[in-house]
C-alpha cells in the first residue's frame, strides 16, 4: 500500500506547485495590468487639461453612463438613437458649455422672440473646438453679426450622414429659417480609414462596432469561447498591448493587409447625396439650405478635387454652397492643426457666410 500514498503524496506536492505558479504569473499580470491601468488615467488627467487643437472626448450611453472607450476626456459624447453620437446635454467645462438640448451655447444672452433662427451642422471645426471660449465660436459671431438665433448643433466628428439623419429626427422641430451645413473634411477624411463604402459619411460607427464584437465574445454559448477571451475581461490593456506588439502580429491576431479606401469621387457623391437630401427636407419643413465647406491649412490637392467635384455637383443641383477652401482670407496663422481654425478663423467664417447670407437674401431683405 505504500506507493499510492508516495503516488499520492507526489500528486499534492505538484498540485501545489502549479497552484503557486499560477498564482504568481496572475499577481504579476494583474501588477501589470494595474500599472497600465494606472498609467491611462494619468495620461488622459493631463490630456483633460489640453484644449487645443481640439477637446479630448468620452462615450457614454444616453443617459450618461461609461461605455468603456479609450478616450476619457472632459467632452462627453452620449449614443443617439439614430445619429449614432451627439453631444450630452447639460455639459459645463473650462471652454465650452452644452445646454439641456445638447446643443453648444453661444455665451451670448437668448434672442427674444421674433428674431431669425439658422441651424448649423457640421463637425469639430463647426462645434468650435480649440477655442477659449464658446463666444469664439462661428455661430456664437455670426449671431451677433446678423442679429438672429444661431443654434450650434455641430457635433465633432459628424459627418454629413449623421448630419442628415439629426436633422431630420431632431433638428427640424425647432423651426429654422436656415440650415448651414458647415462640413466636407470629415467625409473627405474619413474615407482614407474606411474599407466599406457603406459607411461613408459617418463616424463611430465602426469603433463602437468594433467594441461590440468584443463584449459579445465573453458571453459567446460556446464555453471554450468564453474561456478564450477570459484575458480580454480581467487583464484588457495588457491584452490590448500584446495584441498590438509583435506577438500579436506574428499570431495572427491583426489584419496585415492594406486597407482599400473608397476613391474621393465616391466620397464626394455620398456627401453630394446627403446633403441634397437635407436640401429636399428643407422644402417640407420651410427653411432655406446653404452648404458651407471647409477650409484645410495647406489647400491639400486631393480635398481641393473633394470640394471641387461636390460644388459643382451641388450648383448642378441648385443648392446654395460656399467654398471656404478656396477663400484667400484664410492664412496659416488661424489654424490650430489641419483643419481646426481659432478665433480670428472663425470670426472670417462668420463674415463670408454673413455676407452671403445678405446678398442672397437668404433670411430677410434688411439682412
Amino acid at each position: 500500500m505504500a506507493p499510492p500514498l508516495r503516488l499520492s503524496a507526489s500528486i499534492r506536492y505538484l498540485v501545489a506547485i502549479l497552484f503557486f505558479f499560477s498564482s504568481l504569473f496572475l499577481g504579476i499580470l494583474w501588477i501589470l495590468e494595474t500599472k497600465l491601468e494606472g498609467d491611462h488615467a494619468r495620461e488622459w488627467t493631463e490630456k483633460s487639461k489640453e484644449v487645443q487643437p481640439y477637446y479630448w472626448w468620452q462615450f457614454l450611453t444616453h443617459d450618461g453612463r461609461d461605455i468603456g472607450y479609450e478616450h476619457k476626456g472632459p467632452l462627453k459624447l452620449a449614443l443617439h438613437p439614430f445619429a449614432i453620437y451627439t453631444n450630452l446635454p447639460n455639459q459645463r467645462a473650462d471652454h465650452f458649455s452644452i445646454d439641456e438640448r445638447g446643443f453648444r451655447q453661444t455665451g451670448l444672452s437668448r434672442p427674444q422672440d421674433g428674431k431669425k433662427r439658422i441651424v448649423i451642422v457640421g463637425g469639430s471645426t463647426a462645434f468650435g473646438t480649440g477655442l477659449e471660449s464658446d463666444r469664439e465660436t462661428v455661430a456664437s459671431q455670426l449671431a451677433e453679426i446678423l442679429d438672429v438665433e444661431v443654434v450650434n448643433a455641430a457635433v465633432i466628428g459628424h459627418g454629413s450622414g449623421q448630419e442628415l439623419t439629426y436633422l431630420l429626427s431632431d433638428l427640424v422641430d425647432l423651426h429654422p429659417d436656415l440650415v448651414i451645413a458647415l462640413d466636407g473634411w470629415n467625409d473627405y477624411y474619413k474615407r482614407l480609414e474606411l474599407s466599406d463604402p457603406r459607411l461613408l459619411g459617418m463616424n463611430g460607427f465602426d469603433q463602437i462596432e468594433d467594441q461590440l464584437i468584443t463584449l459579445a465574445g465573453l458571453e459567446d454559448p460556446s464555453f471554450l469561447r468564453r474561456v478564450r477571451n477570459v484575458p480580454w475581461l480581467l487583464f484588457p490593456r495588457l491584452s490590448y498591448r500584446v495584441k498590438y506588439s509583435r506577438v500579436g502580429r506574428w499570431a495572427g491576431w491583426l489584419d496585415r493587409e492594406e486597407i482599400s479606401s473608397p476613391s474621393i469621387d465616391l466620397a464626394a457623391t455620398r456627401y453630394v447625396e446627403n446633403l441634397t437630401k437635407m436640401h429636399k427636407i428643407g422644402t417640407a419643413f420651410h427653411y432655406r439650405f446653404l452648404v458651407a465647406m471647409q477650409p484645410d491649412v495647406d489647400h491639400g490637392r486631393d480635398y481641393q478635387t473633394f470640394r471641387e467635384t461636390a460644388e459643382s455637383a451641388l450648383r448642378h443641383r441648385g443648392i446654395r454652397v460656399l467654398d471656404l477652401g478656396a477663400r484667400k482670407e484664410f492664412v496659416s496663422t488661424m489654424f490650430l492643426d489641419q483643419m481646426h481654425l481659432n478665433a480670428a478663423g472663425h470670426r472670417v467664417m462668420a463674415d463670408i457666410i454673413a455676407k452671403m447670407i445678405r446678398a442672397d437674401g437668404v433670411l430677410a431683405k434688411q439682412l
